[in-house]
């Protein structure tokens, strides 16, 4: 069934109109028919199927037929993604999204090769991701920061990833993972993040890609 995502979910019976990208999206490029049932949700654990009823000047109104809750889970998964090129930062946001994560920090580190503010690209990936992977909760997307603003003030499990560390032990409970840029995490910022905390953990014995690591790093360690 396709998934869009809504500002808020009805109550059962009652209709939605959706925006105008939205009502694009569901009568042009997916081909939604009249009376063909579709799901909503809106990224905060609520979502409902929803049925085309009309049209109307380009608008998609549908009925909300059934509603649902999702909680969050007990056990959350922190990813903190120093800054890459934004090919490599778009494919890494979504994959991260379909594995699970609650929330994702992107971090300006010594050799990340971009920099900047996407949030409203990114908010569409990630957004985009959820629909597809079935998530009904989106992941909170931070404003980006420096290395040791984004590091502080965190509780529970801290791990930062480093070629040749040793692996640690799943958890459970809350998990902050760090992944540093093309180039990895120089010797400085090693320094400054154990001495906040965090200690070292280990994804094999080759040295991975920024975004391959990400992903193995919240599918060993996160959600």
């Amino acid at each position: 069934m396709r998934r869009f995502l809504v500002p808020g979910v009805p109550p059962e019976g009652e209709l939605i109109a959706l925006d105008e990208a939205t009502s694009h999206h569901l009568l042009r490029v997916t081909g939604i028919a009249p009376g063909e049932a579709v799901e909503i949700f809106d990224g905060a654990g609520e979502a409902a199927e929803a049925a085309l009823v009309k049209v109307e000047e380009g608008t998609a109104v549908l009925n909300v037929i059934r509603r649902w809750s999702d909680e969050k889970a007990d056990h959350t998964t922190h990813v903190l993604l120093g800054q890459t090129r934004a090919q490599v930062l778009d494919s890494t946001l979504r994959m991260v999204t379909e594995l699970g994560v609650s929330s994702i920090q992107i971090v300006h580190m010594a050799r990340s090769v971009a920099k900047g503010d996407k949030r409203e690209r990114w908010l569409r990936i990630i957004a985009s991701a959820a629909a597809q992977c079935g998530r009904t909760v989106l992941p909170d997307l931070h404003d980006p920061d420096s290395l040791l603003g984004a590091i502080q003030g965190r509780e529970g499990v801290r791990m930062v990833m480093v070629p040749g560390a040793k692996a640690q032990r799943p958890t459970q409970g809350a998990v902050h993972l760090l992944v540093g840029p093309e180039g990895g995490i120089t010797p400085d910022e090693l320094v400054q993040v154990e001495a906040a905390g965090w200690s070292r953990a280990g994804l094999g014995s080759t040295v991975l890609r920024a975004d391959t690591a990400a992903v193995a790093a919240v599918a060993r360690y996160g959600a």
